[in-house]
C-alpha cells in the first residue's frame, strides 16, 4: 500500500531488502520488490532490530570483531545490503550518528516511524526547508538569548515522512535557525555563529518539544512534525 509517497505497514510486517557492495549498486534479492533497494534508491530509510538483541560486526562474517550492539527493537539507519556465503547482512548505523557495522538481514525488518508510516528514500525535508517549501507554517514560543522570556517565532516545517522533519524558526529580529528531527526525535540544529547546533538538550511532554540548543530555547507541538 503507497501513501503520498510511503509505504504504510497493513497487518504483518514485511522483510528484507536490499544488496550492495561497499557503497556500488549490485545485483539484488527478490527483484520486483522496492523494500531490497537501499534508500538512495527508493528503499527503507531504516531498520529496527528483531528478534532479539544483536552483535554489530566490523565485516559481513559472524567471525568479524564486534563494534558495538544494540538492543532488540532499536532503530537503526539502512547503509545497504550485500550477500556473503549464502547469508545476507547489511551495514548500519544508529540514526543519531556513531560507529556503523554490519547485522544479519534475518535480524532487520523496515522500521515505522512514530506515525505509522514506513519511510522511503532519502529524507528530502532538509532540500526543501532550503528554498521555503514547507508543508505547514506556523508560530512557536522561542527565546534567542539565555535567561530571556520565552516570545514568539514564526515556525515552517518541510516534513519527509516517519517523523523526518526539518523545521525552520525565525525570530523578530529575522534570525532564523533550522531544527532537524528524524523519526520523531530531535538531532541537532544547523550550526550558525551561536553554535554548531549540538550543544543541545530535549525532551517530549504532552504533545511538545521543549529544545534548548546553545542559549536558545523553543517549544514546537508535536503535530507540527507529524501532522500531514
Amino acid at each position: 500500500m503507497r501513501v503520498a509517497g510511503h509505504v504504510v505497514f497493513v497487518g504483518a510486517a514485511v522483510f528484507l531488502v536490499a544488496v550492495t557492495a561497499d557503497t556500488t549498486l549490485t545485483a539484488q534479492i527478490n527483484p520486483g520488490s522496492e523494500l531490497r533497494k537501499t534508500p538512495q534508491e527508493g528503499g527503507p530509510r531504516r531498520w529496527k532490530i528483531v528478534g532479539g538483541d544483536i552483535t554489530l560486526k566490523s565485516a559481513p562474517s559472524p567471525d568479524a570483531d564486534d563494534v558495538g550492539a544494540f538492543a532488540n527493537a532499536a532503530i537503526v539507519n539502512n547503509l545497504g545490503c550485500m550477500e556473503v556465503a549464502d547469508q545476507v547482512w547489511c551495514k548500519v548505523r544508529p540514526f543519531r550518528g556513531g560507529t556503523a557495522g554490519f547485522a544479519r538481514a534475518a535480524q532487520l525488518q523496515p522500521a515505522q516511524g512514530p506515525d505509522g508510516v514506513m519511510p522511503m528514500g532519502v529524507d528530502d525535508s532538509r532540500r526543501r526547508a532550503r528554498v521555503r517549501d514547507f508543508d505547514s507554517k506556523g508560530k512557536v514560543a522561542c527565546a534567542q538569548e539565555h535567561g530571556q522570556a520565552m516570545g514568539t517565532c514564526l515556525a515552517g516545517v518541510a516534513r519527509s515522512g516517519g517523523g523526518d522533519a526539518t523545521v525552520v524558526v525565525t525570530f523578530p529580529n529575522g534570525f532564523a535557525r533550522n531544527l532537524y528531527f528524524v523519526h520523531g526525535e530531535f538531532v541537532r540544529a544547523s550550526a550558525t555563529m551561536s553554535g554548531v547546533g549540538t550543544d543541545m538538550d530535549w525532551r517530549l511532554q504532552n504533545g511538545r518539544y521543549f529544545i534548548r540548543v546553545d542559549d536558545q530555547r523553543y517549544e514546537l507541538p508535536t503535530t507540527l512534525i507529524f501532522e500531514n
